[in-house]
C-alpha cells in the first residue's frame, strides 16, 4: 500500500495531488515504478488511461500502485473538471507516456480519449501540465511531431524530453520526470538565480596512476545541486564524480582545475558559491613515469590556493556558503572554529560538522548552520532533508 512507502524518500511533494496520464506506448510499463517514486516524496497520485494504454498495461496495475481506482471513461462525475478544472483537487497533470498521436491531439485542442480530455481541461483552467514523451526515433523526428512539441511549449507546456538511443525516443528516466515533476511543484523561490556548487574531493597527481586525495563522497554537493534545481535555480555542479542527474556538471579533478572552473562559471555572472568540496589542502609535483612499487618514497607538499578566499577577492559581493569539516572536536570548538572561517573568508553562513562521528561517505548526517549574525540552526538526518535546510537559508540571504 502507498501508505507504507509515503514519504519514505522525501517529503518534497506532501500534500500534491498528481493526475498521471497513460497512453498507448509500450514505455507504460515503466508508470508503476513512476507513479511508486512520486508516492515515495509524499504525492498522492491519480491515473487516468487511454484505450490504447489499456492494450499495453492492465488498468488493475495503475490501481495496485495509486491505490484509486483508474479513470478509463469520463462520466457523469465529471472526472476532468473534479481533477482538472478551474478549483479541481489535482496540482499537476503529468502525462508519461505520451505518444505522438497524443501530442498531436493536444496541440490542436482534440479531447477524444480521457486522456486528452484532462489535458484540455488543464491546459483551459491554466493548471500545470508535463508531458513526457516516447516513440520511436523517426517518429519523434517527423516534421509535424517537432511543431506539435513546438506548440505545446508555447502553451506552457512543460516538455520533459526522450533519450534518444537505439532508434527510440525512450521515456525520460524516473529520477528526471520526477525532479521536474518537484520543480514545477516546488517552491520555485530561486527561479532566475545561477548557482554554482563546488562537490566531493580533490585528487592530487603522484604520479600517471596514484593520488593524494581523501574521502569525501560528493553526496552532500550532489543533493544540494538537485535541490537548488527543484527550487528553480539554473545549477553548475563543479565536481570529479560525474552522476546521471539532469544539472549541469563540470568535471574538475585537482584543486587548480577547481578553481579554474570556479572562476571561469562566476565570469558568465552567478548569484551564489556553495563550497562544499573537500578541496584538497595540499598538492605535489608529479612525477611523469609511474614510480616503481617497493620504494621508499618522501613525498614533498606544497599548500594550494584557497578556493574561496581567491573568490572572495575577486568577488567581495557575491553570495558564498562555506562548509567546515572537524574530527575529534568539542561542539564548542567546532563552532569556533567555523565562526573563525565564515569571518576570516567573508562567507555569509558556514556549515559545520563533525567528520569523524560521520558524513563522509554517508547518506545521513548531522550539521550547524552558522550565519554572520551568529544564528545556529542544527540539521540532521538524510542529506537530501539537509540540503534542503541549507539551500532556504541561501534563500533567506539572496
Amino acid at each position: 500500500m502507498p501508505s507504507d512507502i509515503t514519504g519514505s524518500v522525501s517529503n518534497t511533494l506532501s500534500g500534491k495531488t498528481i493526475v498521471i496520464g497513460v497512453t498507448g506506448s509500450i514505455a507504460a510499463v515503466r508508470v508503476v515504478d513512476l507513479i511508486r517514486d512520486l508516492i515515495r516524496r509524499g504525492a498522492e497520485v491519480h491515473a487516468v488511461m487511454s484505450a490504447a494504454a489499456e492494450q499495453i498495461l492492465h488498468p488493475y496495475a495503475l490501481e495496485y500502485a495509486t491505490t484509486h481506482p483508474v479513470i478509463r471513461e469520463i462520466t457523469g462525475k465529471v472526472e476532468h473538471v473534479q481533477f482538472c478544472g478551474v478549483g479541481g483537487v489535482a496540482d499537476l497533470l503529468l502525462i508519461a507516456p505520451a505518444t505522438a498521436n497524443t501530442i498531436g491531439k493536444i496541440a490542436a485542442g482534440i479531447d477524444d480519449t480521457p486522456v486528452t480530455t484532462f489535458a484540455t481541461t488543464a491546459l483551459g483552467s491554466g493548471k500545470p501540465v508535463a508531458v513526457v514523451p516516447a516513440m520511436h526515433e523517426a517518429m519523434y523526428r517527423h516534421p509535424a511531431v517537432l511543431k506539435n512539441l513546438e506548440t505545446l511549449r508555447e502553451m506552457g507546456v512543460l516538455l520533459i524530453d526522450p533519450r534518444l538511443e537505439e532508434g527510440k525516443a525512450k521515456i525520460a528516466d524516473n529520477a528526471t520526470v520526477v525532479l521536474e515533476v518537484e520543480r514545477i511543484l516546488g517552491p520555485r523561490d530561486l527561479t532566475g538565480k545561477r548557482i554554482v556548487i563546488t562537490s566531493g574531493s580533490n585528487a592530487e597527481a603522484i604520479d600517471p596512476i596514484r593520488i593524494l586525495t581523501n574521502r569525501a563522497s560528493g553526496k552532500t554537493g550532489i543533493a544540494l545541486a538537485l535541490e537548488a534545481r527543484r527550487r528553480g535555480a539554473e545549477v553548475v555542479l563543479i565536481h570529479r564524480f560525474p552522476q546521471d542527474i539532469p544539472v549541469r556538471q563540470i568535471f574538475a579533478e585537482s584543486n587548480q582545475q577547481m578553481l579554474d572552473a570556479v572562476l571561469s562559471e562566476l565570469e558568465k555572472g552567478c548569484d551564489a558559491l556553495i563550497s562544499a568540496a573537500a578541496v584538497a589542502d595540499y598538492t605535489l609535483n608529479p612525477q611523469e613515469e609511474k614510480i616503481k612499487s617497493g620504494m621508499e618514497l618522501t613525498l614533498r607538499l606544497t599548500p594550494t590556493k584557497k578556493i574561496i578566499k581567491t573568490v572572495r577577492e575577486a568577488y567581495p559581493r557575491l553570495k558564498i556558503v562555506g562548509f567546515k569539516a572537524e574530527t575529534g572536536v568539542s561542539e564548542k570548538e567546532l563552532l569556533a572554529r567555523a565562526e573563525k572561517s565564515m569571518q576570516g573568508t567573508g562567507l555569509d553562513f558556514v556549515v559545520a560538522n563533525d567528520v569523524s562521528s560521520g558524513g563522509m561517505g554517508t547518506d545521513d548526517n548531522r550539521v550547524i548552520i552558522i550565519d554572520r549574525q551568529g544564528h545556529r540552526q542544527e540539521a540532521s538526518g538524510k542529506k537530501s532533508e539537509i540540503a534542503r535546510t541549507i539551500i532556504g537559508s541561501l534563500v533567506e540571504v539572496l
